[in-house]
């Protein structure tokens, strides 16, 4: 974990500069451009990721793309930097590209085909950190697990990637899932590991994906009593993961309950920055 101060900030924003029409335009400059209702400010900043190949860019709605706006989107994407250095490698390759945005209306995140948005306002450091590793899920489902189309398309239909025959995340499917919209005979809601999961087969992989990372003792304390779960969990041990596990917290889950989505779980953010 970083910390950036606004006198670093205030560098940040008068070094950082844009490709508008054509010519090269100072961030703060463009600050008394931004009036609410006019077009997204978008501008591609200087980042830590640019070292890993991944291009970042902040897109501003609604707002002055004042100097608070601006710290608190390099403050969070220095959270995401920190979470994204906990991924195994061979995942956050998958991601080539993120988009950090700042409005009130939006999705707090969306991911797919190597590309992430996150929303950075209104979110605390445990649920943004949470909303990034489910979107991971969604990227290492979409880019490290790929069929080919010689085999022809499957039953699975996703919108952000095609998922073909020999598509190894059909192993993961199948578990639950007949095809996109249907799931398997004799399937229950504690087959998945929140309500969310339910969904499809996509977000059922991303909500395993970020319970595996996050809630790793939970996710194989409720696997026990459960077939399919378990079926998961070993799948994601196995093939995702390469036999590491995780821990992260002690903390017990009602396995007669699900919650809605796994954000809104409790987990040790420093334990999870820690590998543990």
């Amino acid at each position: 974990m970083r910390q950036y101060s606004r006198a670093i900030i205030g560098t940040f924003l008068i070094l950082t500069s844009i490709l508008t029409n054509g010519s090269l335009v100072a961030a703060a400059q463009l600050s008394t451009d931004i009036m609410p209702g006019k077009s997204p400010f978008t501008f591609e900043p200087l980042s830590d990721f640019a070292n890993y190949g991944v291009l970042t860019s902040y897109k501003v709605v609604g707002v002055y793309p004042s100097e608070d706006v601006l710290y608190h989107l390099k403050y969070c994407e220095s959270r995401v930097f920190d979470a994204y250095t906990r991924i195994p490698k061979e995942q956050r390759d998958q991601l080539k590209s993120i988009k950090f945005l700042w409005y009130s209306d939006s999705q707090r995140g969306l991911g797919g085909n190597g590309s992430m948005y996150l929303k950075c306002n209104d979110m605390s450091d445990d649920v943004l950190t949470s909303v990034f590793v489910h979107e991971m899920g969604h990227i290492v489902d979409t880019g490290l697990y790929e069929g080919k189309a010689a085999a022809g398309l499957s039953a699975y239909n996703d919108p952000r990637a095609t998922v073909f025959k020999n598509d190894p995340s059909i192993n993961f499917y199948s578990i639950s899932w007949k095809d996109t919209g249907h799931v398997n005979r004799g399937s229950t809601a504690f087959d998945f590991v929140t309500q969310y999961a339910m969904s499809n087969p996509f977000e059922d992989f991303a909500e395993s994906y970020n319970f595996y990372l996050l809630h790793g003792s939970q996710f194989k304390f409720m696997a026990k009593s459960n077939a399919r779960l378990n079926r998961k969990y070993l799948y994601l041990r196995d093939r995702v993961f390469h036999g590491k596990e995780f821990s992260n917290n002690d903390y017990k889950l009602d396995t007669k309950k699900r919650t809605y989505d796994a954000t809104v779980l409790p987990f040790s953010l420093e334990k999870f920055l820690n590998n543990v």
